[in-house]
C-alpha cells in the first residue's frame, strides 16, 4: 500500500511539473511546464537539458546577477572595497518593489548593499551600488551592456539595475546560464553573498527568496525573480553531495514559486543522475614538450589554457582526445601564445576545444644556429 502511494504521488508530479514531448525535440524525452529552462555543468560549459533556451524573456530580479557581477569586478579591480561607506540617493530610496527601505542620505556600506541585493533583491540597494560604482544609473547599465556583449550573451538587453519593467529589457534561459556560470567562476565569493539565508538592515529581517537553501542541501544560490508579466523565475546552483561536480538550473516564467522550485530540483536531480564528467587536464597542465626550430631552447613545454573537462551521458561510449599542433614551430615563440589545440571528441562529435600555449618565451637564437635550422628545414 505504501509503494502504492508513492507511485501515486510520483506519477501526480510527473504529470503536473513536467511533460513528455514528441521524439526528437529534446534529448531528455519531457519538457517542463515554463516559458523557458535550461540545465549547464558548470565544468564543462555544456547544456544537459534546454526548453526553448534562446526565447527571450522579461528578466525580472535576475537583472541583479549582472548588477552583482560588476560590484566584483570593481572589488578586484580595487576600485571599491567592502567597508566602503556609499551615500544613499534620493533616487535609489524611493524604488518599489522589494527592498531594504533604505533612507536618503543613509551611509550604508558597500558591503551591506550587496547583500541587500544578493539575499533580499532590494530594488534600492540595487541602485545605490549602480550609483556609487557609475555615478548615476544610465552609465552603470551601459556598463551592463558591454559586459553582457563581452560575456558572449547576445540575446540580453539590460535597462536598469535592478529588474524592474523595462520597455525592451530582456533575456533568455540560455544567456542567464551562462552569465551565473560566469559569476560563479570569475567571482566564487558571489556564490557565499548569494547563499546568505537572511539579512537585516535598520532592524529589519529579511530572509532570502530562494526557498530551495531550506529544502535541498545541495543547493546554494543563485536567484529569484517575479513580475506579473514575466512569470516566476529561478537560476538555481546546486553542487552533488559527494564530488565536485556543481550543476546550474534556469526556470523562467513557471506559474508560482512552488512550480519553479519543484521544476528546478527535477532538473537537478535529472542532471547529477544522468551524466558524469570526464577530466583529461586541469587548467595550466604540461601536456606536451615540443621541437623548436631556430630558437634558444630546443624544446618548449605546452600547457592547457583551461581544464580539459567533458560532460558524458551515462553509458556513452568514453571520449577521445587528440592533440593537434602545427608541423614545425619555428622561434620567436612568445610566452603563452597558441601553439595548438587539444580536441575532445564522443563518437566524432566535438565536445570541448581546447587552446595549448607556450609555458615560456622562446626567443631567436643566433645567427649560425638559425643558418643551421634553415639548411636542415630545407633539405627535410
Amino acid at each position: 500500500m505504501r509503494r502504492l502511494r508513492i507511485c501515486a504521488t510520483t506519477l501526480l508530479f510527473i504529470s503536473f511539473f513536467v511533460r513528455p514531448t514528441a521524439a526528437g525535440t529534446h534529448t531528455s524525452g519531457f519538457q517542463v511546464k515554463a516559458k523557458a529552462a535550461v540545465l549547464l555543468d558548470v565544468a564543462s560549459g555544456r547544456i544537459l537539458f534546454q526548453q526553448d533556451a534562446t526565447t527571450r524573456v522579461v528578466p525580472a530580479s535576475l537583472v541583479k546577477l549582472m548588477t552583482v557581477y560588476l560590484a566584483y569586478d570593481a572589488l578586484g579591480a580595487g576600485s571599491v572595497r567592502l567597508n566602503d561607506r556609499v551615500s544613499i540617493s534620493k533616487h535609489a530610496s524611493r524604488m518599489g518593489g522589494s527592498q531594504i527601505f533604505l533612507r536618503e542620505g543613509d551611509q550604508a556600506s558597500f558591503k551591506e548593499l550587496l547583500l541587500g541585493v544578493a539575499i533580499a533583491s532590494g530594488n534600492d540597494a540595487a541602485i545605490a551600488l549602480a550609483e556609487h560604482l557609475a555615478g548615476f544609473r544610465a552609465a552603470f547599465v551601459a556598463q551592463m551592456n558591454a559586459k553582457a556583449k563581452e560575456l558572449g550573451l547576445m540575446d540580453t538587453r539590460f535597462q536598469n539595475p535592478n529588474g524592474l519593467p523595462g520597455p525592451d529589457q530582456f533575456t533568455t534561459a540560455r544567456d542567464m546560464a551562462f552569465l551565473s556560470r560566469h559569476l560563479i567562476r570569475d567571482h566564487p565569493a558571489a556564490l557565499q553573498l548569494h547563499s546568505g539565508k537572511a539579512f537585516e538592515y535598520r532592524g529589519i529581517r529579511q530572509h532570502n527568496r530562494n526557498r530551495l537553501l531550506w529544502k535541498d542541501a545541495r543547493v546554494d544560490g543563485l536567484k529569484t525573480g517575479w513580475l506579473e508579466k514575466a512569470g516566476f523565475h529561478i537560476v538555481a546552483t546546486a553542487k552533488e553531495k559527494e564530488g565536485d561536480r556543481r550543476l546550474i538550473a534556469v526556470v523562467l516564467g513557471a506559474r508560482s514559486e512552488r512550480d519553479r522550485e519543484e521544476i528546478a530540483v527535477h532538473l537537478i536531480n535529472y542532471g547529477f543522475k544522468n551524466f558524469h564528467n570526464v577530466q583529461f587536464f586541469s587548467k595550466g597542465d604540461r601536456v606536451k614538450n615540443l621541437p623548436v626550430w631556430k630558437g634558444t631552447e630546443d624544446l618548449l613545454g605546452v600547457v592547457a589554457k583551461e581544464p580539459g573537462i567533458v560532460t558524458i551521458k551515462n553509458g556513452n561510449p568514453q571520449p577521445t582526445l587528440v592533440y593537434q599542433f602545427p608541423a614545425k614551430l619555428v622561434a620567436p615563440i612568445p610566452a603563452g601564445s597558441k601553439v595548438g589545440e587539444a580536441l575532445i571528441t564522443e563518437e566524432s562529435r566535438e565536445l570541448a576545444r581546447v587552446d595549448l600555449v607556450a609555458m615560456r618565451a622562446v626567443p631567436q637564437a643566433g645567427f649560425l644556429k638559425r643558418l643551421l635550422h634553415s639548411l636542415l628545414l630545407i633539405f627535410s
